[in-house]
């Protein structure tokens, strides 16, 4: 295995220009263009930590190193991992986007089982399209691929954050920008972080 693929849409504001984003609401941000799914996920997947929870995840689960994990935006949300090897070839996991495959083959492990989700019509797929992150519109993956870094501590004290700041977006006490910049400040106070991290 040369590289772990973690992929990811970009949320419902991926194209959303960057100075619009600290007046986006929670209904905004709860509003994802491919996925089915509650308000604090929904955020998350908005600001991208969802996939930075993925890549500290991954490299634990792995043993991968920095060099071994890349992060894609892929906007149809159709193939939700890949694994590159050494020859060449790309294994892509790839199937609709719903939640209900992942969480019935997490129960069944190690079988399949029917989860209910019709199967990909390849014919009827569009192009399948991706690009890098962009870590002035993503902070918090940044963040997050920073903070693996520096330990177990600092990823643990980044994941509670996490659930606060959204809270209180969620909650409407806090601007959808403030998520990262909070997240950022609690590492910054506990000597986790370094102040170029989102910037």
């Amino acid at each position: 295995m040369v590289s772990i693929l973690l992929t990811g849409s970009g949320g419902p504001f991926r194209e959303t220009p960057l100075r619009d984003l600290a007046t986006m609401t929670p209904d905004q941000a709860c509003r994802h263009p491919n996925w089915s799914m509650g308000r604090k996920i929904s955020v998350d997947s908005a600001t991208m930590m969802n996939k930075g929870l993925e890549y500290i995840e991954a490299r634990w689960l792995f043993n991968a190193s920095a060099s071994q994990m890349e992060v894609l935006i892929h906007p149809q949300s159709v193939i939700h991992s890949m694994v590159r090897y050494q020859d060449g070839s790309v294994l892509a996991q790839l199937g609709e986007p719903d939640m209900r495959t992942p969480i019935a083959h997490t129960m069944a492990w190690p079988n399949r089982v029917n989860s209910g989700v019709k199967p990909l019509d390849f014919c009827k797929l569009s192009a399948l399209t991706f690009a890098a992150p962009d870590y002035d519109r993503y902070p918090c993956l940044k963040l997050a691929m920073e903070a693996f870094e520096q330990g177990q501590a600092a990823t643990t004290a980044l994941n509670a954050a996490n659930e606060i700041t959204v809270a209180a977006f969620l909650a409407q006490q806090i601007r959808f920008t403030d998520i990262a910049a909070l997240n950022l400040s609690v590492l910054e106070k506990n000597g986790y972080a370094r102040t170029t991290m989102c910037g």
